[in-house]
């Protein structure tokens, strides 16, 4: 009677009403569900991440060369404005150099104005007028940067001084100037005119 009632008992179920191997069974599906999706979701995010970090790799690069690039122009510029104003400058000085030029022999002729006059007692009333007058020309010279080469009693520079003649002087060493006929000027490091000099030949 008892393996009659064995036989005929139904199999034990779980409180929802499902056998327990069952219900095991369903939960190890549902965790693995969950947990290739969970691999998945990870493999997606790191593809992900991966992308990102391309792409900021290929921004970093893209903002380097640019950074190059503008620093390549910023120098070419720098360079060219200095090119610019260096050109400024010198085309200034030519321009200055060539109208100072076209002065210098009216300033010589003040001299030689001068030095008549002051052998003639007649002209000694205009002396002092054109004295100021050759005055107010250098300063006018002067004030544009042109200075007058050093040449009598100096050393004979072929770069600041044009011999015409040549001399003996037994009180000074050769090729040493003796006289200036000709006054000489340079504007910065540009030579004007040379000082046209007589130089000491003893030997």
């Amino acid at each position: 009677m008892a393996e009659e009632e064995k036989k005929t008992r139904p199999a034990e179920e779980t409180p929802e009403g499902a056998p327990a191997g069952a219900q095991d069974a369903q939960t190890e599906t549902d965790l693995s569900a969950a947990l290739s999706k969970a691999i998945e979701a990870e493999a997606a995010a790191e593809a992900r991440a991966k992308e990102l970090e391309d792409k900021a790799a290929g921004l970093e690069a893209k903002l380097s060369l640019a950074v190059q690039q503008y620093s390549r122009l910023q120098a070419d510029f720098d360079n060219f404005r200095r090119r610019t104003r260096a050109g400024e400058a010198e085309a200034k000085d030519r321009m200055t150099a060539d109208i100072v030029k076209e002065f210098l022999p009216v300033l010589d002729n003040f001299g030689l104005a001068l030095a008549h006059m002051s052998k003639d007692e007649a002209g000694a009333a205009y002396v002092k007028g054109f004295e100021m007058l050759r005055k107010q020309l250098e300063k006018v010279i002067a004030d544009l940067g042109v200075t007058e080469i050093a040449a009598e009693g100096a050393a004979f520079d072929p770069h600041f001084h044009e011999a015409v003649m040549q001399a003996p002087a037994p009180d000074k060493e050769d090729d040493t100037v003796a006289m200036v006929f000709q006054k000489g000027y340079v504007l910065k490091d540009r030579v004007i005119r040379p000082a046209k000099v007589q130089v000491v030949h003893n030997s």
